[in-house]
């Protein structure tokens, strides 16, 4: 009991202390779980500033060269104003030449003439009055001369038009990455914002690491704290159980000895009287109790015998007999009962505790509202382990999921990046983009090339009819109300110096600017045909609208294209085209039908 009571000492002590180091190792954790925490969200932020500062370098970077283009475009519309200019001062000195050297083709023809030779206006071999060239006119090289510098000033015009369109796309692709015309300093401080803000995260995220190893190593130190307590409470439970065995042992064997020595000093003293007493009562006693004392005592045993038999339920002494148990049953079952007295020793001292027995003064638990009430803290505790399991599979759901996001996100960041760009070369090419200034379609685009070949072409029959006045012009001004815009044309009246629209014209001025684009149009399929000529045209009225001196011009420009191995076919009833053309198709309606007529000569 000593030795019980010394470890009892040292456990409850080992027990103190440990629960001790438990509360400050707890308050430890509770640090390192924050900081952990604290680590883990900063890495959570620095994942998610990490796009971001690369959007952000991105548009630093469109922006500075959208600043850049910009710059460039200031420059590239002084270049394009300028050499519009020129462009259209040399377009004004080149009507100017070629008006005044057509006003004297007369003279320049007459100076051609060879007596005896047919003159090749009116065949005529006799020559009496021919016109005379002026001081000062000019000559087919001046005009060849002022139609290269013209030439020369629409190309240059061109060049400054597509370097200003491609400065355009380039600024307006920058300025779409660059998110819009965000000012470069907003964005550089932008960016550096990010960029400490990314700092700081890392940092803080650095922690992750040791703080993550603490928790561990302090974990670890706690499971075996713990374990200490936990074993030295069980073992302290077990030596309290022990210790009050031995104590209730102790009294028994106090209470046999004092009952042994009957009042003698010691045991020896008692032996020694007990002795005594046998030797002198067994002499007297041997011979005259024997018999009697044998006789009682079979007596006395049959009768307990067969009162014992009947008490344990069998009808007699012999049939107790046989149904005696072996030595060894009946030693295990005296050391149960004995195991049970033990017990029932300790649990009778136990009872005796004041606390317990106040308890069992108190009244009566309600046993059933205690069952309710553990049936619902059952129901509840189920209900929520079941909880708590499913929120644990949400979790790693959750978290699943949350993987699989971070791949798609990474594997769709370079497809939307390609996205955006086609998108943005697809609003271009369509004319639906901001970016695209003047709305025009890149179909509009490639057939805006292809015009203005048409434009010149038809422009060398235009001047011609339009007595050097009017001269198509390309034009791919934006459209009004948003239309798309890339295919209009213009006219650049000489008389005026302008460019007018096309619906100002009159209706004689647009037949034959019409005629002109037709014929343009016809030289430039001939010439993409692989010099495969069409042949025939046929015009279908509008001579009506001319006035007689432009009809002259216009049939001058026909009989031109005649002389070119080309036939003309015109359907018209003006009466001088009569007079003009010699080969004739008449038809008449009569009321059983129309007829044919071919006539050679010209009307009169």
């Amino acid at each position: 009991m000593a030795a019980l009571d010394r470890e009892r000492q040292q456990l409850a002590e080992t027990f103190t202390d440990a629960q001790e180091l438990l509360n400050v190792l707890l308050q430890r954790r509770a640090d390192l779980v924050a900081r952990l925490e604290n680590a883990r969200s900063a890495q959570e932020t620095s994942r998610e500033l990490i796009p971001t500062l690369n959007l952000a370098e991105k548009r630093l970077e469109a922006a500075r060269r959208r600043d850049a283009f910009d710059q460039q475009i200031s420059v590239a519309h002084a270049t394009l104003s300028l050499a519009e200019k020129k462009s259209e001062q040399a377009a004004k000195t080149y009507v100017d030449i070629r008006r005044r050297r057509t006003d004297s083709i007369v003279a320049e023809l007459a100076g051609r003439l060879v007596d005896g030779e047919g003159c090749p206006v009116c065949g005529s071999p006799a020559h009496p009055a021919p016109a005379t060239v002026q001081a000062g006119q000019p000559t087919a090289a001046d005009e060849q001369a002022a139609e290269a510098a013209h030439t020369r000033t629409q190309q240059a015009e061109n060049k400054a038009k597509q370097a200003l369109a491609r400065l355009n796309e380039q600024a307006a692709t920058a300025r779409g990455e660059a998110g819009g015309d965000t000012p470069l300093a907003d964005l550089t401080t932008l960016r550096t914002d990010l960029e400490q803000r990314l700092a700081d995260a890392l940092s803080q995220a650095a922690d992750a690491g040791p703080a993550g190893e603490q928790l561990a190593l302090l974990e670890k130190e706690q499971a075996g704290t713990e374990h200490t307590r936990n074993t030295a409470t069980a073992r302290l439970s077990a030596a309290d159980a022990t210790y009050d065995s031995l104590h209730t042992q102790r009294e028994e064997l106090t209470h046999r000895l004092a009952t042994a020595l009957n009042g003698h000093a010691t045991l020896a003293d008692r032996i020694t009287d007990l002795t005594q007493n046998t030797s002198r009562l067994e002499t007297a006693a041997i011979c005259a109790a024997t018999a009697a004392k044998t006789a009682a005592e079979r007596h006395k045993t049959t009768a307990l015998a067969e009162q014992t038999a009947h008490a344990a339920g069998f009808t007699s002494p012999a049939e107790a007999a046989a149904a005696r148990l072996p030595d060894d049953e009946l030693t295990a079952i005296e050391h149960e009962i004995t195991h049970w007295h033990d017990q029932c020793l300790v649990l009778t001292t136990r009872l005796a505790d004041p606390e317990l027995q106040a308890a069992i003064a108190q009244p009566l638990a309600d046993l059933e509202h205690a069952v309710t009430v553990l049936d619902t803290a059952t129901a509840t505790h189920s209900h929520t382990a079941a909880l708590a399991t499913q929120a644990a599979d949400r979790v790693t759901a959750l978290a699943t999921l949350t993987a699989q996001l971070e791949t798609q996100v990474q594997r769709l960041e370079p497809l939307e990046a390609a996205y955006r760009t086609v998108d943005h070369l697809h609003g271009l090419i369509s004319g639906g983009s901001l970016s695209n200034q003047l709305r025009m379609q890149l179909e509009s685009y490639v057939l805006a090339a292809r015009l203005e070949d048409v434009v010149d072409a038809a422009n060398t029959r235009l001047s011609r009819m339009s007595h050097h006045r009017f001269t198509l012009v390309h034009s791919d001004e934006r459209a009004a109300r948003g239309a798309k815009s890339g295919l209009d044309l213009k006219v650049l009246d000489a008389w005026s110096g302008h460019k007018r629209h096309t619906d100002t014209l009159s209706g004689g001025e647009s037949f034959y600017v019409s005629l002109a684009l037709a014929l343009g149009l016809a030289d430039i399929v001939t010439a993409e045909a692989g010099g495969q000529a069409l042949d025939t045209l046929f015009i279908d009225e509008g001579f009506g609208t001319l006035d007689e001196d432009t009809l002259h011009q216009v049939l001058d420009v026909l009989d031109s294209l005649r002389a070119h191995d080309r036939t003309v076919g015109l359907i018209s009833h003006v009466p001088e085209l009569r007079r003009r053309i010699a080969q004739r198709l008449h038809v008449a309606k009569h009321i059983d039908g129309s007829t044919l007529t071919h006539l050679i000569e010209a009307a009169e």
